[in-house]
């Protein structure tokens, strides 16, 4: 079965975590980086976690509970979503049970058929986000993808992005027929990744003005 790709705004929003291994390490480290909340259930945790809880903090709050399902009501906590990483499936299935009527989702990293959504392989540049999945059948495919993905990568698409977001803006003020508009941007577009965003303004102002002809 196939997972929808589906871009979500976390900043400030609640994720819980529930176990203390290299999991969740891997997991809070990404979702720090986009904004979210940390509750982290887990009664032990591995040195490099241990070490980010503590340098995060207040970002993620560690509850050091030993994990179950009456831990994680008793949390005052309402997450957007769950990632059950525990060592015991019994309990990671158990957490997936609990939330299903609470329109939460949950990753259970024990079982797929027993999993909301599945973590993607990550590439970030800036608000250029890249997400890569195998549906959870083979971490190394979704690897290999992102190296790929990673390497024909511009270092400046982070730049030419909010540039291309400021000429949109330009150019939607000044080409008012769609198609010669798209045409524009398509130009625009190719322009800054030839020059590698430094493409004068005079040149974009150009392109504009023969797209208002």
């Amino acid at each position: 079965m196939a997972y929808f790709p589906l871009f979500v705004n976390l900043q400030n929003k609640t994720v819980l975590v529930i176990g203390g291994g290299d999991v969740s390490f891997q997991q809070i480290s990404t979702f720090l980086v986009f904004g979210a909340k940390i509750y982290l259930l887990a009664d032990s945790t591995t040195q490099s976690l241990e070490v980010l809880v503590n340098a995060y903090a207040p970002q993620i709050i560690h509850c050091k509970e030993k994990p179950s399902v009456d831990a994680i009501k008793a949390l005052d906590c309402t997450p957007t979503l769950v990632i059950a990483a525990t060592e015991d499936a019994k309990l990671n299935s158990e957490i997936y049970a609990y939330y299903q009527n609470q329109s939460v989702l949950v990753e259970n990293i024990s079982s797929r058929a027993k999993c909301d959504f599945i973590f993607p392989a990550i590439i970030k540049r800036g608000d250029v986000v890249c997400g890569i999945s195998s549906s959870g059948k083979s971490p190394l495919v979704s690897q290999f993808i992102k190296s790929l993905v990673e390497s024909s990568l511009p270092e400046s698409i982070s730049d030419i992005n909010e540039h291309m977001s400021e000429i949109q803006r330009a150019v939607k003020q000044s080409v008012s027929d769609p198609a010669k508009r798209a045409q524009a941007m398509r130009a625009i577009f190719t322009r800054l990744l030839e020059d590698d965003n430094q493409t004068p303004d005079y040149e974009i102002d150009g392109i504009i003005g023969e797209a208002e002809l």
